[in-house]
């Protein structure tokens, strides 16, 4: 049976976990201690959830908390190098085995994954045993799953695991983008006509070819064709006010 300190992920997907260990590596690595707002900042997972399993992370060895500044964490040698390889190449077979290295330093998981093997356990059969070998009795179905999956990915058993999808980063526009969006946005305003061959009638369905620069970031695009339509809108409303009533 494992030791007691070892815990198991809170209300949280193998995929977040990942993404939580790769905000880590951008916010501090191994070299910096950081709080976890710095991580949720680089990261779309709430601090909330990323409060809760840190504890998940330290009993396995995934970080580290300072000891002059507690509430900070950095990543461990090891977590680092896997969070690195993760974000280059979640697929890759190193990936898998720099996992693989981290939660095999107490034997007794790879000794549990030997008898999965063994016993050809299916992962409803797995998921009973792994509280107890663990030793977190409280633990979640969904991080129960997760932990699952994170043995599944790191062992490589095959009839365990489904691929898992990379979490998505945070995206946050920079200042310069949020200027140029709003400059694309204004002239827009004043450039939208009624599109060739589509009558000027309410809720007319409309057709616009955008031809998109490097420049160009999806957010940008966003406040663009929102620009346009709020335009075509107020060049609609314009148009029908100025036109003649039939009852007059």
């Amino acid at each position: 049976m494992g030791a007691l300190s070892k815990v198991l992920p809170r209300r949280l997907s193998f995929s977040k976990i990942c993404d939580i260990l790769v905000a880590y590596l951008n916010a501090g690595a191994d070299k910096e201690y950081v709080g976890v707002s710095e991580v949720a900042d680089k990261s779309s997972v709430t601090l909330h959830n990323i409060s809760r399993n840190n504890s998940f992370l330290k009993s396995w060895g995934f970080i580290e908390e300072s000891e002059k500044e507690q509430g900070k964490y950095r990543l461990t040698r090891e977590a680092a190098e896997f969070a690195y390889a993760y974000r280059i190449d979640p697929d890759s077979d190193l990936t898998k085995q720099l996992l693989r290295s981290i939660l095999s330093k107490d034997d007794f998981l790879p000794k549990f994954v030997e008898r999965i093997k063994n016993e050809n356990m299916s992962r409803d059969d797995v998921l009973v045993e792994l509280p107890r070998v663990i030793g977190d009795l409280r633990a979640d179905k969904v991080g129960l799953n997760a932990f699952l999956d994170l043995i599944a990915y790191a062992f490589q058993i095959d009839w365990l695991y489904t691929p898992i999808k990379p979490s998505q980063p945070k995206k946050v526009a920079a200042p310069g983008e949020v200027k140029i969006a709003r400059q694309i946005a204004k002239k827009a305003r004043g450039k939208i006509s009624t599109p060739i061959g589509i009558a000027a009638e309410p809720r007319a369905n409309i057709s616009i070819n955008l031809t998109i620069t490097p420049e160009i970031t999806p957010n940008m695009l966003k406040e663009y064709i929102k620009a346009m339509l709020k335009a075509y809108d107020e060049y609609f409303q314009e148009k029908t006010e100025n036109e003649p009533n039939d009852f007059s």
